[in-house]
Parts: structure tokens; sequence; C-alpha cells
């Protein structure tokens, strides 16, 4: 099912069950003479915390092992290369400067990502690595979000973040025995490192982005 359908069934969900609950709490300390609700944060502010949450994030691809061609390998295998006890290999992110509609709650975002090393262990042709540089990234948020009647909003939910590796180079110094393999792992690592960077970014932006009043909309 494409994003958009399941942004608008979420949306009616969300909307039906939450509505009342969110008028209960953050819209009571709304000022009636005042155009905007007293915690409200400004459109600047609001991007500026989307940035933040993101920014320096670090996210980890896991461990992945097989055989190929009568080769067995191991790929991302590096003990604690996560943190301690968690093996694999790790992606420290970076974001630029977030744009968006308020009204419909859709927000992106460039950024990039440190060097990926890649480590390839095999049970004939010894270790090498492969590392991918240069890694820019795209963002996607959509966000679930609830008119006040004047000129501001608020942010009820979102959907999971959507991150693409929009460009990368590879290099490496293995036996060019494995060029299949790799070849046919980079995609993989690619995908692997976009849902990782996803899950891991999510649970800040969560925090930092949800229920917040964001006013006025008329102005920068």
């Amino acid at each position: 099912m494409a994003r958009g359908s399941i942004w608008q069934i979420f949306a009616g969900a969300v909307l039906l069950a939450g509505a009342t609950a969110v008028q209960g709490a953050d819209l009571l300390i709304h000022d009636g003479f005042e155009t905007c609700w007293v915690t409200a944060q400004t459109r600047a502010q609001f991007l500026e915390s989307i940035r933040s949450s993101i920014d320096g994030t670090s996210a980890c691809i896991p461990p992945q092992s097989g055989s190929q061609s009568g080769i067995d390998y191991t790929v991302c295998g590096n003990a604690n290369g996560c943190g301690i006890g968690v093996a694999g290999c790790p992606v420290a992110m970076q974001a630029g400067v977030f744009s968006g509609d308020f009204v419909s709650g859709h927000f992106v975002g460039p950024g990039t990502a440190s060097d990926i090393v890649v480590p390839i262990s095999t049970t004939v042709l010894g270790s090498c690595n492969v590392n991918l540089t240069g890694i820019t990234l795209g963002y996607t948020l959509d966000y679930l979000v609830q008119t006040d009647g004047t000129d501001g909003v608020y942010t009820l939910d979102m959907l999971a973040p959507a991150v693409a590796i929009t460009s990368y180079s590879t290099s490496n110094n293995c036996n060019p025995v494995l060029a299949g393999l790799i070849t046919a792992y980079v995609p993989q690592a690619i995908g692997q490192a976009e849902a990782a960077a996803a899950g891991a970014i999510e649970p800040g932006l969560r925090a930092n982005t949800l229920k917040h009043a964001v006013c006025p909309l008329s102005a920068p």
C-alpha cells in the first residue's frame, strides 16, 4: 500500500481517537485574546527541533553471514562495532535544514552520514573491507497536525520516518574473486542502513517534536 494511502487511514483513525483529548489538554492554555498558544514554537524553532533531533544520531547495520560459490562469509561481524555487546557496522547521521508544509505536516531535509567501513571475513580468502564514502541522505517526515482555528497547528502524531541514501561511493581491498559477493551485498547494505537510520531517529523525533504547537504560521 502506498505511503499516502497508509497516511490517510492513519490520519483518520488518530483524529477520531485523539482530537478531543488534545483539545482538552493543551488547547486549554490557549489565550483567547492571543493568536498563538502560550507554549507555541515558531516555524523556525520547530524546524530546528527536527534537525537537532536527528543530527548526531547513530544507527547500526547488523551482521550477516552466508555462502556464495562455496565460500562462507560474514559481513559487519565486528564485535562491539555498535556498542558494548552489539556487533555490526555503525552509521552516524547528520541533518541539514528542513523545510515543509505545516498544514499538511509533510517535511523534508538533506543530510549526510559518516563513512561506513564494512568488514568481510571469509573461510578461504581471508578478510577485507568495503568502504562506503561520500554518503548523502534525504529525510522524509509526515506528521498528523491539527489546526487551532487561528494561525497555528498542533502535532498530534507521525508516520515512521523515511531515510534514503541518495548518493555514495564504494571502494574495497578485497580479492577480485569476491566481486560478485560485493556487488550483491552493497545494495543490501544500503537498504539495511536506510532502515536502521529511520528506526534510530524516530524516538528522538517523537520525544522532541510531537505534542507541540507551532504558531504563527503566517510568519517565517
